[in-house]
C-alpha cells in the first residue's frame, strides 16, 4: 500500500483536542481500521509539533506527489480532530505535503481520539517505519521516548519500537558529539549515519585540537551522499595532514680540511648523530677518530644509574 511513512504526529498546544476515548497506543492500529474515513479539506490540515523529521526531501515529495496522482491515495492518512475545528496529523505529513503540491483539496483521513501523551507515543513509536528518517532523526525520538517517561531504559525503547538494542545504542550515541556538530546535524539531519558519527568521534577523541577542522570536513559530506565511513577517515586525516606544519629539514654542519674543503657533513637531530664522509676521506682512519673522541668525552660523564626492573 503507498504509505508516506511518516511519524504519526501528535497534538498542537495552541488547541485543544477534542476529548479523547480512551485509547492506548497498542490499540490505536485497531481503532484505525474500524474508524470511520472521511475526507479532510488539505487546507485544515496541520503538522504535528511531535514529529520527527527535522527536513523534507524535496525530491521525494514530488515522486510522491507523481505516484499520488498515477495510482490514487491507497491508504488513509490519520488525524485528530483540535477544538479549533483543524486537524492535526498523526500520520501523513510527507502524504500531506505530496497532495499540496499536485494540487489536491482533499485526503481521506480517520480521525481518531487521542490525547496528547498517546499522541506523542503514537509519534515516537512509529519512527522504525519512516521512509528516509536519519539515524540522528531516531537518536532524537529514541531520546524522547526515555525524556518523557513512555520508556526507561535503551532496552525498552528497542521493545517500544522493534528496533534492536544495539541500534539503540549507536543512534543514541550521536547524541555525544560536540555542540557545534550536533548544529550540523539539526540543519543536514542525513549528513551523517551511526557509522559516520562514531569515525567522527575516533578522530576528535584522537585530535581534540582539530574540531573546527573536522567539523568543516563533515560539512564537505553534503555533496557525498555515498562516502562509506573508512573514506570519512581518510578524507579527515587528509584534512588534519594539510593542516599541521612541516618540520623543518635539519641543515648539516660541515666540517672542512685544513684548505677548507667539506671532509664531514654532520646532522644532529634528537638522539643521532649522523656523519656523512665525502670522498678522498679514509673511513677507517674517520671511524676510529670519531670512536676516540666519543670515548673521551664518555670519560667526562657520569650518567644516572639505570634502574632495576
Amino acid at each position: 500500500m503507498l504509505k508516506d511513512s511518516d511519524t504519526p504526529a501528535a497534538a498542537t498546544n495552541n488547541g485543544s483536542p477534542i476529548p479523547p476515548a480512551q485509547t492506548t497506543t497498542s490499540d490505536m492500529a485497531g481503532e484505525a481500521e474500524h474508524s470511520m474515513i472521511v475526507k479532510i479539506a488539505v487546507q485544515d490540515l496541520v503538522d504535528s509539533p511531535w514529529q520527527p523529521r527535522r527536513r523534507y526531501d524535496e525530491t521525494a515529495i514530488q515522486a510522491l506527489g507523481e505516484t499520488l496522482k498515477a495510482r490514487g491515495q491507497d491508504e488513509p492518512i490519520r488525524v485528530r480532530k483540535l477544538a479549533s475545528g483543524k486537524y492535526q496529523l498523526i500520520a501523513g505529513h510527507r502524504r500531506t505535503r505530496a497532495a499540496r503540491l499536485i494540487g489536491w483539496a482533499e485526503l481521506d483521513a480517520n480521525v481518531m481520539a487521542l490525547d496528547d501523551r498517546e499522541a506523542h507515543q503514537a509519534t515516537l513509536l512509529s519512527n522504525e517505519t519512516n521512509e528516509g528518517l536519519s539515524d540522528f532523526e531516531r537518536a532524537l525520538s529514541y531520546r524522547e521516548l526515555m525524556s518523557e517517561g513512555f520508556a526507561e531504559t535503551q532496552k525498552d525503547v528497542a521493545r517500544l519500537t522493534g528496533c534492536s538494542q544495539g541500534r539503540v545504542s549507536q543512534c543514541l550515541g550521536m547524541l555525544k558529539l560536540p555542540p557545534v556538530v550536533l548544529d550540523l546535524l539539526e540543519k543536514y539531519p542525513a549528513l551523517l549515519s551511526y557509522r559516520h558519527a562514531k569515525v567522527a568521534q575516533e578522530m576528535l577523541d584522537k585530535y581534540p585540537d582539530a574540531l573546527s577542522k573536522i567539523t568543516t570536513t563533515l560539512d564537505t559530506l553534503i555533496d557525498k551522499p555515498d562516502l562509506e565511513p573508512n573514506e570519512l577517515k581518510v578524507l579527515i586525516s587528509k584534512a588534519l595532514e594539510s593542516k599541521r606544519p612541516r618540520k623543518a629539514a635539519v641543515e648539516p654542519r660541515t666540517i672542512g680540511d685544513k684548505n677548507g674543503r667539506s671532509a664531514f657533513k654532520v646532522r644532529v637531530h634528537a638522539q643521532q648523530i649522523v656523519i656523512n664522509i665525502e670522498e678522498g676521506v679514509d673511513v677507517e682512519m674517520a671511524g676510529k677518530r670519531t670512536l676516540a673522541a666519543l670515548r673521551q668525552f664518555a670519560e667526562s660523564l657520569e650518567l644516572p644509574a639505570e634502574k632495576k626492573a
